[in-house]
Parts: C-alpha cells; sequence; structure tokens
C-alpha cells in the first residue's frame, strides 16, 4: 500500500466514524436524530376509587356533599354520614372517570334517596349537565334540588349508566349511608 492510499483509507475512516457518532449510534440505541415530540399527556385515572376497579368500567371517583349550610365534605363509596332531622343535604360536585379502554358513546348520572332502605326512586336528583364521553374525569357540578332529611337509616345510591351503542349498562356500586338521628 502507498501512503496516499493508506491517508486516504484513514480518512475515510475516519469520516466513517464520524457519520456513525453523530447518525448511526442513536439509530442504533433506538433512537433517531429527530427531535421528539412534546409528549402527550394520557389520560389516567388519578384517583382513589376508579383505580381499583375493571378498566373497562366508568366509575364515580368522589362526591362532594354540603350539608345544611357547611362547608362541603367529600364523601368515599360506603360512607357513613352521621346528620340530625331536618338537615338538608345537597350534592355539590361529582367526579366521575372513563378509562380509555371504555366503550361509550352517551352516560347519565343520577342519586337516589332510599329513604329507610326502601329502594323508591321518587328522591332523586339529577343534574341537567351534558356528561362528557372522552377518556378521561369529568365534574359534574349542578344538581337542581337538595334533599331535607327525617329520622332514620338512608341510603344514597348514584348510579352511573353508560351506553355501548342501544345496550344500556347500569352501575350501582357507589352509595353511602345517612344515619340521621332527631
Amino acid at each position: 500500500m502507498t501512503t496516499t492510499f493508506r491517508q486516504q483509507l484513514i480518512l475515510a475512516l475516519i469520516a466513517a466514524t464520524a457519520t456513525i457518532a453523530t447518525v448511526g449510534v442513536p439509530a442504533i440505541m433506538g433512537r433517531d436524530n429527530k427531535p421528539s415530540p412534546e409528549p402527550k399527556p394520557s389520560p389516567t385515572l388519578s384517583s382513589t376509587t376508579c383505580d381499583k376497579v375493571i378498566a373497562a368500567k366508568v366509575c364515580v371517583d368522589n362526591l362532594t356533599v354540603q350539608i345544611n349550610s357547611d362547608e362541603p365534605k367529600e364523601v368515599t363509596n360506603h360512607d357513613r354520614i352521621p346528620l340530625k332531622a331536618k338537615d338538608t343535604l345537597r350534592l355539590s360536585n361529582l367526579s366521575y372517570c372513563i378509562p380509555s379502554q371504555a366503550l361509550v358513546n352517551r352516560v347519565e348520572v343520577k342519586a337516589y334517596l332510599f329513604k329507610n332502605g326502601v329502594e323508591s326512586y321518587e328522591n332523586s336528583l339529577f343534574t341537567s349537565s351534558n356528561f362528557p364521553i372522552n377518556a378521561s374525569c369529568h365534574n359534574i357540578g349542578n344538581f337542581q334540588k337538595s334533599w331535607k332529611l327525617e329520622p332514620g337509616q338512608h341510603r344514597v345510591n348514584i348510579p352511573i349508566v353508560k351506553y355501548i351503542g342501544s345496550n344500556r349498562i347500569v352501575d350501582n356500586t357507589f352509595y353511602f349511608i345517612l344515619d340521621v338521628g332527631q
């Protein structure tokens, strides 16, 4: 080999090494030289209730109630709340979550007061909200009326109704108990 050929070979190897270092190494490591796009936030269920349920299930995450004119209080699933007769209970904020795996084309939420354990659908609270159906957690806060409570043990049931096509699926797992004294 002549000296100029060796020099040309060495220069070619140096150039190839530089090319690999700037372009090839990131590609070898599973990256390319393009700037990565901004990470897209994925809807996650950062909650205490919904992270324990089936992945494709729409669920009530938490509920805030107001008793008389007191400060709003958060209620979790299966809570017991001691009250007095003639107290007023108002639902002030309901948070429900839809995981990305859930197939939903409509959601309804209502609240029912079952006096003394009798399942009567007369004492219901509705909201006029349109319920978002995208995968995420949503807040609803415009329930139209409140309940004036009588003595006894009552159950407040908050079913989530989801529609998949024309199929209606009701989930009654979120409820809390009101122990109303004299």
